[in-house]
């Protein structure tokens, strides 16, 4: 008997995962940052992780919700872009 081939949905959010990463360990690299540096520069490390660590899913979103419109998979980007458009009206009114 012979096993079965690769699953073809193996890999396919490859470069997000990269890319969330990459935002993860500069968001445990601006911590260490805010923690060791001094006055103002560990204010602004710690001001630059906040950012991080707030954009992180918002980013995700967004790039989920163009990848759905690129395969047409409308009701999954139309909850993607209304989720989009409530954070941003949580962001306008805490302004």
């Amino acid at each position: 008997m012979s096993a079965p081939g690769p699953h073809p949905l193996v890999g396919r959010q490859r470069h997000l995962v990269t890319f969330l990463r990459a935002l993860y360990v500069l968001a445990f690299a601006l911590a260490l940052a805010g923690v060791v540096l001094p006055g103002e520069a560990g204010d602004a490390a710690g001001t630059a992780l906040v950012a991080t660590l707030v954009a992180a899913p918002v980013l995700r979103i967004a790039w989920l919700l163009v990848r759905w419109i690129r395969r047409r998979d409308l009701r999954f980007a139309a909850v993607a872009f209304g989720l989009l458009v409530v954070i941003g009206a949580g962001a306008a009114t805490t302004i």
